[in-house]
């Protein structure tokens, strides 16, 4: 079992070179026969005095490799390697000896008597060595590699249940940070970082599908996908010009095969839930927080709730509550959540060919289910439930019209509707924080709700009830009652070209054109439904009154319904040629020149003129690459590009980069040591590109808004000669002279294999980001007007450097059992070097917030945690008594402290607190600092198992949202305020009590401990089970009884279990912050049938 998924994996890896990998790998001398890889006809070729031989070059388990050296024993003068389907041809005098020779592999001599077909079975001498790894337009032997670059196969992305890609990257790959804010179906959002950030701009890398620059990766369904690569260094990114400053991810489709037609069929069904879930608070505990956080503003003991309210909330624990109406206790996270959501996966592919044509044909279909309760669809007359539906398409071919031309053809397509309510997510999530478990609700026909025949009130049923403290904003009604929005979002793209082995002018030449044509629509329902809202007020001790809102009347409105429009398409042309030489025995030359243009064109709405203007790149990308003996590698890499953000003399750059790279393990004195059996120092410098500039264009030029608007900074006159008739601004002056942002980078690097099962690659890198886009920070206002509308300048300066470190061992312990061992991890550190900030006065803790620091680093005040019984500080942390704030002699600005408020540093030694005490808090809130994944892989017999371990470090995040700060109107309240500070809890810790006091007094208003400090700046660090899977193969005589080759049960989940050290155990620390639609976690069972 394990060699036939090692055999598919290489498979679909031969593959995907058809169309990226040709123009570096398979350059050599193509001359191959028609006929089946067992049975090549046989031919003799007089060529003088020479005869021809033909033959195909497998591995172990019969599959092709490609790049295979073979030479004449003690000769110079003859030498071919094999293409990408292991065939190779050479015309030698007879009788001769061959030599093949691959690296991970053991070298063969073969002696050949007569012209006929041969065929070469390669013994591995590595185990694990990955032979054959995606690069800029092509692909590269791994060992001959000198740029830094990392890859997944389709293998491990298939292991995480998800419905986008990039989600099934974390913790896979050395050097790639992941950041998942939103689990809505449909509206996953997942920031991708390539070495953590060095620009306060655009940090998305450039990401291509088959060569095609694509960002639309949620839409790609990872059975379409073959492999996954990463390019991270100068060296590997230059050839991109200026888009390769923030790396670049290659995503490689499947490509047929020739052979058998093989029909490979998946079926998924997963139940989902949040990952998190904020605890929520009973009645009886709110009630006694509501009344303490009164009391410590000077109400009364029982200002708000009664001894007997609090009594009669307590009955709830009895399961049997006396008062359930009067006295309720609404869990709104079960009113407004269900416990699971489904999610469906199918996915039918087939794959095969013959001499002439190969193809692969992949169909799909997800949907995924929401999580929320929802009243029945019949009854509300539309759907407000979240939900997914897309369908996905590819077909790759290949047609061969001889030896020497391809043509091939891909087309890729999907179309999605994304369903939901039409009011924002996020408020739902607000209301499910704060609505009041005291409160009554959703509708007056509800459950432990108050009836409308039993209150002074219409008796109208299932109308919608707000709670008193926010009657504008109920979260079942925004759910429920609001409408609905339905996005239909669609994609079709067509890649069509030509491959031509031009080793009849030269051997080793070849070149190859295509063009691809992207187009995206979109398609927006909203169905807008007015509702009644009520307002229930107690009206004494055994009654409420229930009054309509605002300026509703009593009638539900019939819903109304809205259609807006949006599309675009995207074309890209490539034309290269490609050479690569195999001189002698060990002089390796390879080139590539590719000339490239994008041209991208988009329409906000067809039933409106106003278009968006086109947007083009046009660039040169050039590489050259030698290698000598497969010792000594060099690389050169350059990229010629120009792009429309900017003004004519400012629009093109050029990009250069080199590498080198010594194997060592191939000198003499290591070449057969069986301990070192890998072992390659390597090392790049480069510059590279970036025109990310943020959503404005055309910079260059000044904003004149003729529909201008009024606020404090700009005079707005009627300017009538425009005929606009009322009003002018210029949102911002032109500046000719900006440009690209420049990053040079270094990259150090050791690949080193141990034992042939061991192995470990380290990089250390080190980048500088100059000419970043700017506003100016020094430059006063000029008469009047703001800085905002002073022009753009390239001054911004970022340091960012660190080191990546990936180790993995694979043993095969015998023919049943087989195990691997993956770890990863990544750190890497910026510093803004330089922002145009204006310098703060001296009396400042610091006087610059972000030169010096690292890019989103967090601010705050610094808790004084020390112990001086002068200044009444016991090392708590907070003014324990009027006494200790009148003792420690600070004044505050920012609000008067009262005890149970926290104790702040008076950095500055001035005796007040204010804005000059604002010190660096922990780390930045923009992206960890560090990185990592742990993976593990056994296989015994029929069964497999593997697990993956991906956690962050060194991030930090403020919070304070709804469920942080208590003093929104609704006055929420969750687990980590029962450790609030109060003066009977503080009493009886000081009697001995074991009583945890970490949050500060509960308000009923802002207090001053309800600023950006080192409490709410929480340590967003964690370690995630991100998934795990077991999966059992049938035996073979089990598969044929339907006739199939394999079959397979598995069983998976995602996002199965954190730890963290957040202060509330609710919160995801991957998102930001609780009202965001939750990351989810997923149980899922699959089966996978081969025929």
């Amino acid at each position: 079992m394990k060699y036939k998924l090692q055999n598919q994996q290489k498979i679909f890896s031969y593959r995907l070179k058809r169309i990226i990998l040709i123009g570096s790998l398979s350059l050599f001398h193509i001359i191959t026969s028609p006929g089946t890889v067992s049975a090549i006809p046989d031919k003799v070729s007089i060529e003088q005095q020479n005869e021809t031989i033909k033959g195909t070059v497998v591995d172990e388990s019969g599959e092709p490799l490609i790049g295979v050296n073979i030479v004449v024993k003690g000769s110079t003068r003859y030498g071919v390697v094999t293409d990408i389907d292991g065939n190779f041809s050479i015309s030698v005098p007879m009788p001769v000896t061959l030599v093949f020779s691959y690296i991970g592999y053991q070298s063969q001599e073969i002696e050949v008597t007569g012209n006929k077909a041969i065929r070469i079975k390669m013994v591995s001498d590595v185990e694990t060595f990955d032979e054959v790894v995606v690069v800029a337009y092509g692909a590269q032997k791994k060992v001959t590699i000198t740029g830094s670059v990392a890859s997944v196969t389709n293998k491990d992305l298939l292991k995480t249940p998800t419905t986008n890609v990039a989600s099934a990257l974390a913790g896979r790959l050395p050097g790639l940070t992941t950041i998942q804010t939103s689990g809505e179906p449909g509206r996953e959002n997942v920031n991708l970082f390539l070495r953590g950030a060095a620009t306060t701009n655009g940090t998305s890398p450039l990401i291509l599908v088959d060569g095609v620059p694509y960002d639309n990766l949620s839409s790609i369904d990872p059975h379409e996908i073959a492999n996954i690569s990463v390019l991270k260094d100068a060296s590997a990114t230059a050839v991109f010009g200026v888009r390769g400053a923030n790396g670049v991810i290659l995503i490689t489709t499947k490509r047929g095969e020739k052979g058998e037609v093989e029909v490979n069929v998946s079926a998924e069904y997963s139940m989902q839930q949040f990952a998190f879930q904020p605890e929520r608070i009973n009645s009886w505990d709110y009630a006694v927080l509501r009344n303490e956080a009164r009391k410590n503003e000077g109400a009364g003991d029982y200002s708000e709730f009664s001894k007997e309210d609090i009594r009669l909330f307590e009955t709830w624990e009895t399961g049997n509550p006396e008062d359930p109406y009067w006295h309720p206790n609404q869990n709104w996270q079960n009113i407004l959540f269900k416990k699971f959501a489904p999610m469906v996966k199918t996915n039918v592919n087939l794959s095969g060919g013959s001499d002439k044509v190969q193809y692969f044909i992949n169909t799909g279909y997800v949907n995924q289910g929401g999580i929320f309760n929802v009243e029945n669809k019949e009854q509300l007359g539309y759907n407000p439930q979240s939900s997914l539906d897309r369908y996905n398409f590819r077909s790759n071919i290949d047609y061969h019209f001889n030896e020497n031309i391809k043509v091939f053809a891909n087309l890729f397509s999907y179309v999605e509707k994304v369903n939901s309510t039409k009011e924002s997510i996020s408020e739902i999530f607000v209301g499910s924080l704060t609505h009041r478990p005291t409160s009554a609700g959703p509708l007056s026909n509800t459950d432990y709700m108050l009836q409308f025949n039993n209150v002074v009130s219409p008796a109208l049923p299932n109308r919608v009830v707000c709670d008193p403290n926010d009657p504008l904003r109920s979260a079942y009604a925004l759910l429920n009652r609001a409408g609905y929005r339905e996005d239909t979002n669609s994609g079709l793209n067509a890649v069509a070209g030509l491959d031509i082995d031009l080793g009849f002018i030269t051997p080793g030449l070849s070149t190859k054109a295509q063009v691809s044509y992207d187009s995206h629509a979109r398609s927006t329902i909203v169905g807008d439904h007015p509702y009644v809202r009520y307002r229930w007020i107690r009206n004494g001790d055994d009654d409420y009154i229930y009054t309509l809102e605002g300026g509703d009347d009593d009638s539900e409105g019939p819903i109304s319904v809205s259609k807006g429009t949006a599309s675009g398409y995207f074309l890209n042309l490539q034309w290269q040629v490609n050479y690569q030489k195999l001189f002698g025995e060990k002089h390796r030359l390879g080139g590539l020149v590719l000339a490239q243009r994008d041209y991208k064109e988009a329409s906000q709405d067809d039933n409106v003129t106003d278009k968006y203007l086109p947007f083009n790149v046009i660039g040169l990308s050039v590489r050259g690459t030698y290698a000598y003996d497969d010792r000594y590698l060099f690389e050169v890499n350059m990229g010629y590009n120009g792009s429309e953000q900017f003004s004519p003399n400012k629009r093109f750059g050029f990009f250069p980069a080199v590498s080198a790279g010594w194997v060592v393990s191939n000198e003499a004195f290591l070449k057969n040591n069986d301990v070192i059996t890998n072992l390659k120092v390597r090392s790049s410098f480069g510059k590279v590109g970036n025109d990310k500039i943020g959503n404005a264009r055309f910079l260059y030029l000044d904003k004149i808004n003729p529909n201008g608007w009024t606020n404090a900074d700009v005079l707005v006159l009627p300017v009538p000669s425009l005929g606009h008739g009322g009003k002018i601004e210029e949102n911002y002056i032109g500046n000719p002279d900006i440009t690209w942002e420049i990053a040079e980078k270094q990259n150090y690097a050791l690949d080193l294999s141990l034992y042939r099962n061991f192995t470990l690659a380290f990089d250390y890198f080190v980048e500088d980001r100059d000419q970043i886009l700017i506003s100016r920070g020094i430059i006063p206002e000029i008469q009047g007007r703001p800085q905002y509308t002073l022009p753009k300048v390239n001054m911004g300066k970022v340091n960012n450097k660190g080191f990546e470190i990936e180790a993995g061992y694979n043993k095969t312990i015998n023919k049943d059992f087989s195990l691997g061992v993956g770890l990863n991890y990544s750190y890497n550190k910026n510093k803004v070097l330089y922002a145009d900030e204006a310098q703060l006065p001296e009396d400042y803790a610091y006087r610059y917030r972000a030169t010096g620091f690292a890019l989103g680093q967090n601010w705050g005040y610094q808790i004084d945690r020390s112990v001086d019984d002068e200044k009444g500080k016991d090392g708590s942390g907070f003014f324990n008594s009027q006494e200790g704030i009148e003792k420690s002699g600070l004044k505050y600005e920012i609000g008067t402290p009262l005890p149970g408020d926290f104790i702040y540093i008076d950095q500055n030694n001035d005796g007040v607190i204010n804005d000059r005490d604002i010190v660096p808090i922990k780390y930045s809130s923009l992206l960890p600092q560090s990185t990592y994944g742990a993976s593990l892989n056994l296989q015994f017999k029929g069964l497999d198992f593997s697990c993956l371990v991906q956690g962050i470090g060194k991030f930090s995040k403020y919070y304070a949202d709804a469920g942080i700060f208590e003093e929104l109107s609704a006055k929420a309240y969750f687990d980590m305020h029962m450790d609030r500070w109060s003066e009977e809890r503080y009493e009886q810790k000081l009697n001995g009590e074991d009583i945890n006091i970490s949050h500060p007094r509960l308000a009923n208003t802002t207090s001053t401990s309800h600023v950006m400090n080192d409490y709410y700046i929480m340590d967003a660090s964690f370690v995630r089970l991100k998934n795990a899977e077991i999966g059992y193969t049938f035996p073979a005589r089990v598969c044929r009884l339907i006739g199939s080759e394999t079959i397979r049960l598995y069983i998976n989940g995602n996002n199965l279990y954190t730890w963290h050290n957040l202060k509330t155990k609710g919160f995801d620390p991957e998102q930001t912050g609780p009202t965001q639609y939750p990351n989810m976690r997923t149980f899922n069972v699959g089966l996978n049938v081969i025929f």
